[in-house]
């Protein structure tokens, strides 16, 4: 690999041969004496970062120069971890904002700044995944850059995963998340129920329930159901049909959302499933 620009000690850009695609390398002294031209050091290479994207690239170019090396090399293993549990890729734009974030937090924290992510208690119900991860990457950092980051910084840390995962911006994924919320208490309120939240039936709830709210945030419409399967699913789940028109309601009401009967019919199957299972368990 031939140096094509040296952004600091630490850091290298390159151009694979083949891909023509842009590499960042990153390394302790992976750049020290060196010059544009000379072949990299492989040996010192620790991170290895491949943005598709030309304006993330540029950003976390800049991002690398502002940032110690050891924040970007976490965010490289949290991203990792991430990867690794979740079974899936998740977008290069979290190696700018994650970073940006956690070094933002350790600045917060030196002046004694404390924010409180106030959906906490959602994110660890709705997200329950990335916010294991959260958690780990809480204590990671803590442990690595011997600081004390709040149990709060989980939260924000899920968000930018699941933000990686399926949207655009880290605002959205607030807006995922009030919706699965929200959705979640019409459903409990209206059985009277707490849902039982290591029963396979609501992890499928959950999961519907999320791209459904990406549905609602990027007013797409992707469900197509035959009739049959609707008229079939109205008799036979109807207290769980009533429930999704309160839900459809609510959320034409406050999303300006149309939520069609292809909607309605999968948003019953899966909460006849979740509370079928309640009902079993109450008996």
């Amino acid at each position: 690999m031939i140096i094509e620009k040296i952004l600091n000690n630490n850091v290298l850009i390159t151009v694979d041969p083949k891909t023509r695609r842009e590499k960042i390398l990153m390394g302790s002294g992976l750049g020290f004496k060196k010059k544009v031209g000379q072949e990299v050091d492989e040996d010192k290479i620790e991170k290895i970062f491949i943005m598709d994207n030309l304006n993330d690239s540029d950003k976390f170019k800049k991002l690398i120069q502002e940032i110690p090396i050891e924040i970007m090399q976490i965010t490289g293993d949290i991203v990792k971890r991430a990867e690794e549990e979740l079974k899936c890729t998740l977008d290069d734009h979290i190696y700018v904002a994650l970073s940006d974030h956690i070094a933002f937090s350790i600045k917060r924290l030196a002046n004694d700044i404390v924010v409180k992510n106030n959906l906490l208690v959602e994110i660890k119900r709705v997200h329950r995944k990335e916010f294991e991860i959260g958690q780990w990457a809480v204590n990671y950092i803590n442990e690595k850059l011997k600081v004390s980051l709040p149990l709060d910084e989980a939260g924000f840390i899920s968000l930018h995963i699941v933000n990686a995962s399926y949207t655009d911006n880290i605002g959205e994924s607030y807006i995922l998340t009030n919706v699965v919320r929200d959705v979640l208490n019409i459903i409990r309120y209206n059985f009277s129920i707490e849902f039982i939240e290591d029963d396979l039936n609501y992890d499928r709830l959950l999961t519907h329930l999320k791209f459904f709210a990406k549905r609602i945030v990027t007013s797409e419409k992707d469900l197509k159901t035959d009739n049959e399967f609707i008229d079939m699913i109205r008799q036979k789940y109807k207290e769980a049909y009533k429930c999704s028109l309160k839900i459809k309601s609510f959320v034409e009401s406050k999303y300006n959302y149309n939520v069609a009967e292809d909607e309605l019919v999968y948003l019953s199957l899966h909460i006849h499933r979740v509370i079928n299972v309640i009902k079993s368990k109450i008996r």
